[in-house]
């Protein structure tokens, strides 16, 4: 990636040896711009150390250089039962090797006994598994008591689902207050945190979806802070993300079927599925992911997250997705979807696929899968389905964010989706799930008198084809944002809500999109498989 190419200079620029040769070449590189010595790796829990950094932090290696430390890692003895061609290499093979492990290992304790196959006992190790579980690598254990278990394990057992539920939810709390990312931090550092706000937000309504809890006004103040610290950082950093590198994982939707399309070329793989949920938020992704992973254990989900084109609006975001470029490049199409199809098939075909192999259709969600899931068996290679179902309980919405959650919970155990995703994969595709933009909860702070002046009337956003009318409109709002414009075309202005606000009725609720919400922008991107 870019950032590790400067690395690599820096690393270039200080070396004054001798010409070195490949094994140590790759042996500097890792220890110079990963920070990975393979030579100091000589125990389990070095290995686990070194894993639960990279993976934690979602560094991703060179092939060239995984298959460097596999093998050099392989010589030792004391590697010999461990996975190590999977759980280097491979994100999700780790954590589940390790939920297995922590499985074994509270087995272990139950007995009385030691457990030797993961040293989770060590020190180094301890550090990392309240976080482990904190922010949903692993998933706790149900267990009938915690007698004998050292207060360090605690965070992944489950007795008494509502107290742990609650005790999470403060340190979630805690946890996002301290680590408030300032203006200078990195994209990756705001999706990490919109990881931990979606938990809390998911936990704090199961908890008390009526509101009644003493801890509400503290989310609330959170809330705010939350979304005036991530609109500073749009403001002051957003431009910057459309050109940056995709093919470790997409940063912004437009980079999805780039990405894609870098997977098939260096892949076996022919066919791909790509699953748009319309206006599905990461909270309710957690939601869905849940049930997902109730109904189907053996699927793998191998979860990133991406950020939406602003305004947040689908006619915006989610003609890039599926484009693969900018809103800039469809200029006379920015406010209808009429277009999608053909974006899809312009991108795919520019890549060398037939247009009798490329496949489109939107409107899915509700029904039965059989009405449509017949290109599953067909000859199509490339697969672009738009799920509109969330988009419209959204609209549909007067409970806030709580009744989102109801509502989304009872679509997905209904099972549409998992029955679509099982098709996919019986017929042989690489199936991703993602999302144009989210949503969110939002108040009315009065609705906005601008009549014909408005290119598009949303609730969070308004577009307008004059800088003077949208000064204009400016200058009556307080809660309003002009939005600068990055990457959209010539002579189309935004005014955003700001915060939680919305042009609506005063005092109105709504659950809406359009904005720059942490909601609103950074959205799941997730790969999902079984497990053969």
């Amino acid at each position: 990636e870019k950032s590790e190419l400067d690395k690599l200079y820096l690393a270039y620029r200080r070396y004054d040896g001798p010409v070195l040769n490949e094994r140590e070449t790759k042996e500097y590189i890792l220890q110079h711009v990963f920070g990975i010595i393979p030579g100091m790796i000589n125990s389990p829990v070095e290995l686990l150390k070194m894993l639960l950094s990279r993976h934690c932090n979602l560094v991703t290696l060179p092939n060239i250089l995984d298959g460097h430390l596999v093998y050099s890692l392989r010589k030792r003895r004391v590697f010999r039962d461990w996975p190590l061609e999977t759980i280097i290499p491979d994100r999700v093979a780790f954590f589940a090797f390790l939920q297995e492990k922590w499985h074994c290992f509270l087995e272990s304790a139950a007995r009385g006994e030691d457990f030797a196959e993961a040293p989770f006992e060590h020190y180094d190790i301890r550090v990392y598994i309240d976080n482990l579980f904190l922010e949903g690598y692993l998933r706790p254990v149900p267990v009938a008591s915690t007698e004998g278990l050292p207060p360090w394990a605690l965070p992944g057992v489950l007795v008494d689902r509502q107290a742990e539920e609650w005790r999470r939810l403060e340190r979630l709390l805690e946890r996002v207050s301290q680590e408030l990312p300032g203006e200078t931090a990195s994209h990756r550092d705001w999706q990490r945190l919109a990881l931990l706000w979606a938990e809390l937000l998911v936990i704090s309504q199961e908890q008390h979806p009526d509101g009644g809890s003493e801890i509400k006004p503290k989310i609330g103040v959170l809330h705010d802070q939350l979304e005036e610290c991530f609109a500073g950082w749009m403001l002051a950093r957003y431009g910057s993300l459309a050109n940056l590198a995709y093919t470790s994982r997409p940063v912004m939707v437009h980079h999805i079927p780039r990405y894609l399309a870098y997977i098939r070329s260096k892949q076996v793989t022919r066919r791909i599925a790509l699953v748009v949920i319309d206006a599905l938020a990461l909270d309710q992704w957690l939601i869905i992911r849940d049930v997902l992973r109730d109904k189907r254990p053996g699927w793998r989900l191998e979860e990133n997250q991406v950020f939406a084109w602003v305004p947040t609006l689908t006619s915006v975001s989610r003609q890039a997705l599926f484009s693969g470029n900018p809103p800039f490049y469809f200029r006379d199409s920015l406010t209808t979807t009429s277009n999608e199809p053909q974006h899809w098939r312009n991108f795919w075909e520019g890549r060398g696929i037939r247009q009798e192999s490329i496949f489109y259709l939107k409107g899915l969600g509700e029904g039965s899968v059989d009405d449509i899931a017949s290109f599953a068996d067909s000859g199509y290679e490339i697969v672009g389905l738009v799920i509109d179902k969330v988009d419209k309980i959204a609209h549909g919405m007067e409970l806030g964010t709580a009744g989102m959650h109801q509502q989304v919970k009872l679509w997905a155990e209904q099972g549409y989706l998992v029955d679509l995703i099982d098709r996919l994969l019986k017929g042989g595709f690489d199936v991703y799930v993602t999302s144009d933009h989210g949503n969110i909860a939002a108040r009315g702070q009065g609705r906005v008198s601008d009549g014909v002046l408005a290119e598009s009337r949303g609730s969070r956003a308004r577009i307008y084809q004059s800088e003077v009318f949208r000064k204009q409109m400016m200058e009556q709002r307080q809660h309003a944002i002009s939005w600068p414009g990055f990457g959209l075309p010539q002579g189309y202005y935004v005014m955003l809500a700001k915060g939680r606000s919305a042009f609506a009725n005063e005092g109105e609720q709504v659950i809406s999109h359009g904005g720059i919400s942490l909601e609103e922008v950074i959205v799941p991107f997730v790969r999902i498989w079984e497990e053969h």
